[in-house]
């Protein structure tokens, strides 16, 4: 995949374990999650898919933010409408809070 022309990626930069996505594409991928449709009904087959797509597009956050900086997952972020954000703000919060993470 060729670098995005904002963050050149260089040969010199360590391999990474995350998933490597455009912005874009990152945006899409968060849209794709469709978190705006889950209920309480939903099934657990497609909850589970459209969680499981939503913490992939987080991983791919989480690379681009080691590769090129918080500035730029704050433009992927500007992608996103309003109640998007909310949603997948409020999901990855919820699962950050479930591991080891804290704040510096």
């Amino acid at each position: 995949m060729a670098p995005h022309a904002a963050y050149p990626a260089t040969y010199a930069e360590p391999m990474t374990e995350r998933i490597v996505l455009e912005p874009e594409e990152i945006a899409g991928l968060i849209r794709g999650s469709r978190l705006l449709e889950l209920r309480a009904d939903t099934p657990d087959e497609l909850r589970t898919r459209l969680l499981d797509t939503a913490a992939t597009a987080m991983d791919a956050l989480c690379g681009l933010c080691e590769r090129a900086g918080t500035d730029a997952v704050w433009d992927v972020l500007e992608l996103l409408d309003h109640r998007e954000l909310l949603a997948f703000s409020t999901l990855m919060a919820s699962e950050l809070s479930q591991t080891g993470f804290s704040a510096r």
